[in-house]
C-alpha cells in the first residue's frame, strides 16, 4: 500500500488551518479542517492528527490492547476513542485560553490493516473509496445541506449553490459528547482512496477527482493537480488531500 498528501493554504486565506498525516507504519491516516480566528483553526486541527497517532501508536493490533489497558478494543473502537479524545483535548484548551475560544476542528481517520479500511468521521471531511470505474463518498457530510439533501428537501445541484452549504452539524471542540461516525470498506487491489477538506470538493467535482486519480501512478503528482485545479477555480479555502493505492503490497 502506498501513500501520499498535499496541503495548500489556497488563493485567499493567510493562514493553512488544515492538517494532515500519513504513517505508513501505522498504516494511519488522518485530515482535518481547523476554524477559529488568532490561528486557533490551526491548532486544534493540529491537535486532532497528533491526537490520533498518539492514540494508536499505543494500540497493540495482536492484543486488541491500549497501553496501560486490559480492555479489548477493535479498531473501530479506537478510532471512536482517537477523536473523542481529540474532543476532549481541543475543548480543553479552548477553555485555558481566551484566544483559543471556539477553536473546532472537523477530522476524517483512517486506519489500514489487511486489506481492510477503517474509517471515523466528525464534520464534513470527506473519505472516498474511488475505483477506476466510479468513485463513491464512503463518509457522511454532518452539515445543514447533507441534512436537507437527506430530507429530500434539495438537490445535489441547490446544495452546492445553498447559503448554508459551509454550515456544519458536528465538528470537534463543538461540545463535549460527540458522535462518531465509523465504515469499514472491504479493498481489492487497484482499488484508490481520497480524504481531503472541503476545500477541494467544493471546488471539483466527484467525477473530476476520479478522473485525475487514475492519471498516472504517480501520487504525490495526482495530490498536487487536485490541489492546483481548486486554486484554479479561486482557492476560496486551505485544501488538503491524502491519496491512498491500495497495490496489495503491505
Amino acid at each position: 500500500m502506498r501513500a501520499s498528501g498535499y496541503t495548500d493554504v489556497g488563493r485567499i486565506r493567510e493562514v493553512n488551518q488544515d492538517s494532515f498525516a500519513a504513517i505508513d507504519l501505522l498504516g494511519l491516516y488522518i485530515v482535518a479542517d481547523g476554524m477559529g480566528g488568532h490561528a486557533a483553526g490551526e491548532k486544534a486541527s493540529l491537535s486532532a492528527v497528533t491526537t490520533g497517532i498518539e492514540i494508536f501508536s499505543a494500540y497493540d493490533f495482536e492484543t486488541k490492547k491500549l497501553s496501560g489497558s486490559d480492555v479489548d478494543l477493535g479498531i473501530e473502537d479506537v478510532l471512536k476513542i482517537a477523536l473523542k479524545e481529540a474532543n476532549n483535548r481541543i475543548i480543553q484548551a479552548s477553555i485555558s485560553s481566551i484566544h483559543l475560544q471556539g477553536m473546532g476542528t472537523t477530522e476524517v481517520i483512517a486506519l489500514y490493516s489487511d486489506m481492510k479500511l477503517y474509517l471515523g468521521n466528525v464534520g464534513d471531511s470527506r473519505g472516498y473509496l474511488v475505483k477506476a470505474d466510479g468513485i463513491k463518498q464512503v463518509t457522511r457530510d454532518h452539515s445543514v445541506v447533507q441534512d436537507l439533501k437527506d430530507q429530500g428537501l434539495i438537490t445535489e445541484e441547490e446544495a452546492k449553490v445553498h447559503p448554508y452549504r459551509n454550515v456544519i452539524t458536528r465538528c470537534l471542540g463543538m461540545q463535549a459528547e460527540i458522535e462518531v461516525d465509523t465504515f469499514v470498506l472491504d479493498l481489492e487491489i487497484g482499488d484508490r482512496i481520497i480524504m481531503c477538506t472541503d476545500g477541494l470538493t467544493n471546488l471539483v467535482s466527484d467525477e473530476e477527482i476520479q478522473q485525475f486519480v487514475f492519471e498516472n501512478d504517480d501520487l504525490e503528482a495526482i495530490c498536487k493537480k487536485l490541489v492546483a485545479t481548486a486554486n484554479e477555480r479561486g482557492g476560496h479555502d486551505n485544501i488538503t488531500v491524502v491519496l491512498l493505492d491500495i497495490d496489495g503490497k503491505d
